[in-house]
């Protein structure tokens, strides 16, 4: 009979195993957990930690994608259960112990590294200005610009903040008219009434939302935070200027708790690799038991502060209805030729019944499984 000692060795060698197979955390330097916050949610973007492998340069240690690379691979799970950003803070010039803005920071990252690795993040956005009673007839005034993140208000006439109503807010024409709101305008060569609106002229494929928490108090003139519970839709609807919608899903979440002097940020993401929900707080990484956020189940948050969507995995374009002929093995070890009707839902049907086209992927797959 093995001694007690020799099965507490094992069992805690047996909880050490299962611990390298997680997520690895992120040591805290001391006021660096805004930073943790957006590496993880950077590691977590599938496109993006490809594109970091695949422009890493070689032996560039001045460079912060050389950094970026290193610190994406020892966060890949292996031995250790956490690791540390050193390097990365020296390159960017971080005071440790100084807290900082996680939407301020994830905008510093993506300006600095190689153009290839963040233009999955990169849109193009218009602002138009237009004279609304010109003297003489001209074009409105366009400047189209590049952004990395869209900073949205939380100021609703709403009883509950809608995340998605908020959005769409942003692009609705503002209308700038009488003394004092008038803007100048070099065709008519005076202050007109105005309307200025925004549109999208390239959406990105990975949409940052930064909610605008911190906000002027003018009878105090310092900074205090929105604590508004706030509707987040697993399904974000963004349309571009010409008209078509993209669909957007909800894969990770900045949160900030406290106050602008002292606050604490942690992200909750949903791994690509399994769809389940985890909570990155610095050092700590776990799935968070519970969570549902789907069409049905919107979350509701008073600390999201980053919000991070993404456009759904392309998949091979069918004609809407089509059959087709697929050779399975049975368990008889016989080929059976089944007909199956694939669908624009990814759905396979066979003998009446349904499952997701991913099965096709399963070398043991037979049509009992099915038929069962």
């Amino acid at each position: 009979m093995p001694s007690p000692q020799k099965e507490q060795s094992t069992a805690q060698r047996t909880r050490s195993k299962k611990q390298r197979k997680g997520y690895t955390g992120l040591v805290n330097q001391g006021a660096t957990c805004h930073l943790n916050t957006v590496l993880q949610m950077l590691f977590m973007t599938e496109e993006f930690r490809k594109a970091v492998e695949r422009y890493k340069p070689h032996n560039d240690t001045s460079n912060i994608n050389y950094h970026i690379a290193e610190l994406f691979n020892s966060l890949k799970p292996g031995n250790r259960t956490t690791t540390t950003t050193e390097r990365i803070t020296a390159e960017l010039k971080i005071n440790v112990h100084k807290q900082e803005d996680a939407a301020k920071c994830l905008q510093k990252i993506l300006n600095m590294v190689h153009p290839k690795i963040s233009e999955i993040f990169q849109g193009k956005m218009a602002q138009i200005t237009i004279c609304m009673k010109p003297a003489k007839a001209h074009e409105p005034l366009e400047q189209v610009k590049t952004f990395f993140i869209i900073s949205i208000s939380l100021e609703s006439q709403e009883d509950h903040i809608n995340m998605q109503s908020c959005f769409d807010s942003y692009f609705k024409p503002i209308p700038m008219f009488g003394e004092g709101q008038q803007i100048y305008c070099k065709e008519c060569e005076m202050p007109m009434d105005t309307e200025m609106r925004c549109s999208l002229q390239k959406v990105p494929s990975v949409l940052v939302l930064h909610l605008e928490r911190f906000e002027l108090d003018y009878d105090t003139m310092c900074c205090v935070k929105n604590h508004s519970s706030v509707q987040i839709p697993a399904q974000l609807s963004v349309k571009d200027e010409s008209g078509d919608n993209h669909r957007y899903d909800l894969y990770a979440i900045a949160n900030h708790s406290g106050s602008l002097s002292g606050g604490h940020y942690y992200a909750d993401i949903r791994s690509f690799e399994d769809q389940r929900w985890y909570r990155f707080n610095d050092c700590s990484v776990h799935q968070i038991p519970g969570l549902k956020c789907d069409l049905n189940n919107p979350l509701s948050s008073e600390k999201a502060y980053l919000l991070l969507y993404k456009k759904p995995t392309k998949v091979t374009s069918y004609p809407k209805e089509f059959t087709c002929r697929v050779k399975f093995r049975s368990e008889a070890k016989e080929s059976t030729v089944v007909m199956l009707l694939f669908s624009r839902c990814q759905l396979c049907h066979i003998g009446g019944k349904s499952f997701p086209l991913s099965l096709l992927k399963d070398s043991h797959f037979s049509p009992s499984k099915v038929f069962s």
